[in-house]
């Protein structure tokens, strides 16, 4: 798919509905929906067969933290774990482990996007519903490329940095 429909598709209805909520009382269990629409599963999945390569997610958890306010006591790790799952199971090329508190990271949930297993710097920190998950779906797209899908413009400037940066982008659905 081209970097043109994928960016269409990215601004498109929000992805799944997904949620896990822990009940109110110990003894009821998560209640799950299906982490993607029909038809948002078969578009990943083509986006996903044309991956060039294979691509590893590494979901960090982190330490166990008392739920926010308002969070109806989610488990952000364990949804997060789900998702990465359920995107792992669309692919043959998309595989995922998860590790507590793995090296490098330092905000959690957190998700390493690794082309071929190798730790480029590519993250994805905090749970990726809605919108937000197709940032993770083009992560993963563009980490499945052989050649990045930049202007040659873009590489030549790139290239005449002169020191390594780190760039973070924020991304919010406001």
């Amino acid at each position: 798919m081209s970097g043109e429909r994928l960016s269409a598709w990215m601004r498109t209805a929000p992805i799944g509905g997904s949620y896990a909520v822990a009940a109110e009382t110990p003894a009821a269990t998560l209640v799950h929906m299906p982490v993607f629409r029909p038809d948002d599963e078969a578009r990943i999945r083509e986006l996903f067969d044309a991956l060039e390569r294979p691509v590893e997610l590494l979901v960090a958890l982190g330490p166990e933290e008392t739920p926010m306010p308002g969070a109806g006591d989610l488990d952000f790790g364990g949804e997060t774990r789900r998702i990465v799952e359920a995107l792992a199971a669309l692919s043959e090329n998309v595989t995922f482990r998860v590790e507590e508190e793995p090296a490098g990271l330092d905000r959690f949930p957190a998700i390493a996007v690794l082309p071929e297993g190798e730790d480029v710097g590519v993250r994805y920190d905090g749970l990726p519903w809605g919108y937000e998950l197709g940032s993770l779906v083009g992560a993963i797209v563009e980490a499945g490329r052989r050649e990045p899908a930049l202007a040659p413009e873009s590489l030549e400037a790139l290239a005449g940095l002169d020191q390594d940066l780190a760039i973070e982008v924020f991304v919010t659905p406001t």
